[in-house]
């Protein structure tokens, strides 16, 4: 059984290389620059332009949230997710955290800036989408068109609502399956004014941790266990409310430490029914449930 195990995984791992939507090498060895020297370009951006402000929030809204939608030449999942938040009144702003494209090349990036349209990153306003860095969005040297169309993949967004409230929305990079130091650096400087806001959010790509397997995200699906543990006590100690993952492909969450973890499924063609996250966030905390993609 592992034996023809092996020799379908192979078979599978050669097809899509052939076809530009695998990097063999990028899934043992880190592709592109390492997670140290992409948190140094991301934050010095952050630093030559003004940080992620959206004001005039009621003191009640709701934000969507997917992950792996990983874009071929059909943006139809994608469409439909920003579809969703933008006609939802309750809703301000999207989130997509990680594995944008699924083959080599600017195309995909392209495309979802695309769709994404006058609504990009970083632009301030309702609707906002906001954007972080996969694993994916590094396999065959796609980095730097992740950073020609996003800038950045570790920075912070302030809501201010309507009563006074601010909410914090903390974005991370670990397209390497690791932080680095330097981010966690940073994390613990951003988290050391956790008392100004009223909730606290934190978007990563890759797991803090599985309770089931799955083979389609072998060898690394979650991070190092002991950079776990760090991020599992520093989120516990500053009282994030919500930590929020993908990557693995697969619905799972649980509360440690009063911190709500959630992890989503794939966005892309590989489920029948993929589904995001609706988090609303109030003066009562911090919720989330899954809701289906249909109608697409």
């Amino acid at each position: 059984m592992r034996r023809k195990f092996f020799i379908l995984s192979i078979s599978v791992l050669i097809f899509a290389a052939s076809c530009n939507r695998l990097d063999v090498g990028g899934m043992f060895f880190s592709g592109g620059t390492h997670t140290e020297q992409r948190v140094e370009r991301w934050l010095e951006w952050d630093e030559n332009h003004d940080g992620n402000v959206i004001n005039g929030v009621p003191d009640s809204y709701s934000f969507y949230a997917c992950s792996d939608i990983h874009i071929n030449d059909n943006t139809e999942r994608l469409e439909k997710f920003l579809y969703d938040e933008r006609a939802d009144a309750e809703a301000w702003f999207s989130i997509i955290m990680g594995d944008l494209a699924n083959e080599s090349g600017e195309e995909p990036f392209r495309q979802v800036a695309r769709v994404i349209g006058d609504n990009a990153p970083y632009a301030g306003g309702r609707d906002t989408c906001f954007c972080i860095i996969g694993n994916h969005d590094i396999y065959f040297d796609c980095e730097p068109y992740f950073e020609k169309y996003f800038h950045t993949s570790t920075y912070t967004l302030t809501v201010n609502t309507v009563g006074g409230s601010k909410d914090l929305f903390i974005f991370l990079d670990s397209g390497n399956a690791t932080h680095g130091r330097r981010q966690i650096e940073w994390l613990k400087g951003v988290l050391a004014n956790r008392s100004q806001y009223r909730n606290c959010i934190v978007c990563t790509h890759t797991c803090l941790f599985r309770d089931s397997y799955d083979y389609s995200t072998t060898p690394a699906a979650s991070l190092p266990q002991e950079e776990s543990y760090e991020l599992f006590d520093l989120m516990s100690k500053n009282n994030v409310d919500l930590f929020m993952m993908g990557h693995f492909h697969h619905k799972e969450w649980r509360t440690i430490g009063g911190v709500q973890y959630v992890m989503t499924d794939n966005l892309n063609e590989d489920v029948i029914t993929p589904s995001y996250l609706v988090v609303k966030c109030g003066t009562d905390g911090v919720t989330y449930q899954y809701r289906d993609l249909v109608n697409y």
